[in-house]
């Protein structure tokens, strides 16, 4: 228990304001800006929980993978829990994003053993990224690793691929799975000052509407996505552009507990090294001609 008019809790209060937020930036600088308070416009606050949000096939994973190498540039240790892709996949994906070579270099059936070399030495120069040896929808299986990845590796930072899994092989109804998971995230992440990203998809209605924008109200499972999450990213469908090697797609804010939202960032993912990055305003008017 607190008392917030305590002499020496406002006394405490000022020390903590003014000290160095502890962010992890998001590969984004536009949702960077936004993220004020304990995001002090850096990124991501440590005890908050994202969430990403996609139709299948709309680089959900992608992005996931971008924010885990964005986060190892500032030398975070990171884990990305993956309900079900394998070591592997993982791996290649991340080779890719980090060292910016060809992921179907990387691939079983095109692997170049030249392409690993040069993979090799960018990926040796980050910290760790974990992931489970072996893939699990049982939640307490997850919970397992995050712990022993916080507790024995020092990682604060989690990817999580994805929420609606957790919910396979249980008893519960996908709704009370979905509520009874991000709850104990939540509120474990705050109480031990981790960063929690959870990838998510939307429900039926919204994802088969190719027409409007996605709502974080069309989040497949519970409103308790909504609620927890102290910014909601959406990838939307309907404004998807794909061009040669590169495809355009814009992430709408739709939630941001922490400064504004309602804003569409343009974001450009390479095919060839599933980099996704800010498009700029020049580069936005010519990609889209």
């Amino acid at each position: 228990m607190k008392n917030l008019t305590n002499a020496d809790y406002l006394k405490e209060f000022a020390i903590r304001q003014t000290a160095e937020p502890e962010a992890v930036p998001t590969p984004f600088p536009s949702l960077n800006s936004i993220l004020r308070d304990e995001g002090g416009g850096i990124g991501t606050a440590k005890g908050w929980v994202g969430i990403i949000a996609a139709n299948p096939g709309h680089f959900k994973s992608v992005l996931g993978i971008n924010f885990c190498a964005e986060a190892m540039k500032k030398g975070m240790p990171t884990a990305y829990v993956s309900l079900e892709m394998s070591d592997n996949q993982i791996a290649s994906r991340a080779y890719a994003i980090i060292s910016g070579q060809s992921v179907a270099r990387l691939e079983s059936g095109s692997f170049s053993p030249k392409t690993f070399e040069l993979a090799s030495g960018e990926v040796m120069k980050m910290p760790p990224l974990y992931c489970p040896e072996r893939v699990s929808t049982q939640w307490e299986d997850v919970v397992d690793f995050v712990k022993v990845c916080h507790e024995e590796h020092s990682v604060d930072y989690f990817v999580l691929d994805y929420i609606q899994l957790t919910a396979i092989g249980g008893s519960e109804s996908i709704v009370e799975a979905i509520s009874n998971v991000t709850t104990d995230l939540r509120a474990w992440a705050v109480n031990n000052r981790v960063c929690v990203i959870i990838l998510s998809q939307f429900n039926r209605r919204t994802s088969s509407d190719y027409t409007q924008p996605p709502r974080s109200q069309g989040l497949h499972g519970s409103q308790i996505l909504e609620a927890s999450a102290d910014w909601i990213a959406l990838v939307d469908h309907s404004r998807v552009k794909r061009e040669n090697n590169r495809c355009l797609f814009w992430l709408c804010i739709d939630k941001n507990r922490h400064g504004v939202s309602q804003i569409s960032i343009p974001v450009e993912v390479s095919y060839d090294t599933l980099r996704a990055r800010e498009c700029l305003e020049d580069e936005l008017n010519e990609f889209i001609k």
